[in-house]
């Protein structure tokens, strides 16, 4: 029972860590592709959203 504790625990510690970098990589748009600044946003570092274009 210990045991089974003890993985739930790093399980749930394994989820939380990688839960904030798949969130910001979801829903953003790379340089090229499509954006509106507000749903569909440009990743961080692919420019700015122009004419419905990361640029």
């Amino acid at each position: 029972m210990k045991l089974f504790i003890v993985l739930f625990a790093l399980a749930a510690y394994a989820m939380a860590e990688a839960g904030p970098n798949l969130e910001a990589r979801a829903g953003c748009s790379q340089k090229g592709k499509y954006c509106n600044g507000g749903t569909f946003l440009c990743c961080p570092g692919q420019g700015s959203c122009r004419g419905g274009v990361c640029k």
